[in-house]
Order: C-alpha cells, then structure tokens, then sequence
C-alpha cells in the first residue's frame, strides 16, 4: 500500500499539474451537529448563571452571605469562568471552521495557500525555499489519530497544514518530506523556535 502512494505521488509531480494540492472542503455536518451541541449547552450554562444571580440578587441574604464568606464566593465565581472557558473554546473554533475551506498547492518551488471562512481569510504565495523545514505533527482527536505535515515559516501567520489523512490517494509522511525536499522539523526544535 505504502509503495503504491509513493508511486501515485512520484506519478502526479511528473504532470503538468500542482506537485501537490489539498482542497479543504466547507464545514460538514459533523461539525454542524457538535457546533448545536456546543451552543445548547452554552445555552443551558448561561441560562442557569443568569437565573442563580438573579436569585441571589433579589435575596439580601445571598449577598450577606456571599460578602461574609468570600474565599468560597471567589472559588465559586473562579468554578464558573472555568466552566464558561471550557465550553466557549471549542465554540469559538467549531465558529471559525463553519464556511472555512481553501486551496494549498505547491507548485514546484512555490507554495500557494487560498483560505476563505466565516470571520477570515488569507491569500498568499511564498516561495518553498523561504520554509524552515517540515513538522510532522501527529494528533489524536475523537475520530482517530490523525497525520499533518506543518511547514514551518519564521512567520507563523505563513505556515501551511497539510493534512495527509485527506489526500487522495493515501501519502506517507516521509514521502511527503522526501518530496518537498525540506529539512524534518523535531518537536523539541519547534518549541525552540517558537
């Protein structure tokens, strides 16, 4: 299987097309579904923060209470906020990856990256040779273990994510690394870096 991807992609960089080119769809409706789960909840925890103050503000006693004992009213109002970052960061991203998709392709000695979302966009070229070297980032999530390639720029605004889990046909990550011919990039070095 490995053999037959590598000669898939030695066979595509020979053509007249892109050496290579990831197309990232619009949002799915996985993503979909988990930004409605994520906005009921956010819904249920800000509906319930708002009726617990609301109480406790019409209540002279919940304030004497609250102001006679304040380590636990700040541990309280601390539980909270927590609770609202935990939430509210997946959020935010599943926001941002609703209408994103774009174009990455590199093109001989140029690396092409088009990227359109709801709140953002960047549009450039850059030349490969202007890349440090290539990250092989590995990343569990909910669905699986997942295989992405980061070139790395001094500009981190200019780094490219190239997600080899979906290209077709399948690629191995060190085939990809020996392709682009860029230096490969360790973990300890990355946090050096940045």
């Amino acid at each position: 299987m490995l053999a037959r991807a590598e000669d898939l992609l030695a066979n595509a960089s020979n053509d007249e097309d892109g050496l290579v080119r990831i197309v990232r769809s619009k949002a799915r409706w996985s993503t979909m579904l988990g930004l409605a789960a994520a906005g009921a909840m956010t819904l249920a925890l800000f509906a319930g923060m708002f009726l617990i103050t609301t109480q406790a503000i019409s209540e002279p006693e919940a304030i004497n209470l609250a102001l006679a004992q304040p380590i636990a009213t700040l541990q309280i109002v601390a539980g909270l906020l927590l609770l609202s970052a935990l939430l509210l960061v997946p959020v935010r991203r599943l926001v941002a990856d609703i209408g994103r998709g774009g174009v990455v392709e590199i093109d001989g000695n140029v690396v092409r990256v088009a990227e359109k979302g709801l709140f953002s966009s960047r549009r450039f070229h850059e030349p490969l040779g202007a890349y440090r070297g290539i990250f092989h980032r590995v990343r569990t999530t909910v669905s699986g273990i997942r295989h992405e390639l980061v070139l790395v720029h001094p500009d981190v605004r200019r780094d490219v994510v190239i997600a080899l889990d979906r290209m077709e046909p399948a690629v191995a990550p060190a085939s990809m690394i020996a392709r682009l011919g860029l230096p490969e990039i360790t973990a300890d070095e990355m946090v050096r870096r940045r």
